[in-house]
């Protein structure tokens, strides 16, 4: 019986010896279980920042080109704004080009005839007959 007793004492060590075997993988599935759980945790973390950072980025985005539009809109206005200013102000010029050449005639005018009454005057035709000065505008 002793043989029998030291086989089974034998295999009972070698169950214990399995159930400690065991007893490790699991302890060591357990661990890698919770690595994993926190590894998903940081997952989904990551995640939720990065959705938040892509969220304001569209945002951040969405308020540039709103922006944009806004200054194209404000660009385009004041361009349309400077050519009709600028047409005005051709306009004007060409006004006072015309005034100022109608003026000029005019005064021109004044002026060869004032030059003529001076020269038809008796005293520049006297004066005129002992200097031989010009008794005529051109």
């Amino acid at each position: 019986m002793e043989e029998k007793e030291t086989e089974l004492l034998s295999h009972i060590a070698n169950l214990k010896s399995q159930i400690n075997e065991q007893i490790e993988l699991i302890e060591g599935l357990n661990s890698s279980k919770i690595e994993n759980i926190e590894i998903i945790e940081g997952l989904r973390n990551s995640l939720a920042e990065t959705e938040l950072l892509l969220k304001n980025s569209i945002t951040e985005k969405d308020e540039v080109i709103e922006g944009l539009k806004n200054s194209l809109a404000e660009t385009e206005l004041s361009l349309k704004n400077s050519i009709t200013e600028k047409d005005e102000v051709i306009e004007g010029l060409e006004n006072s080009l015309a005034e100022t050449e109608k003026y000029l005639q005019v005064t021109v005018e004044k002026w060869k005839q004032t030059v003529n009454e001076i020269y038809n005057s008796s005293t520049w035709k006297l004066v005129s007959k002992f200097t031989k000065a010009q008794t005529k505008i051109e």
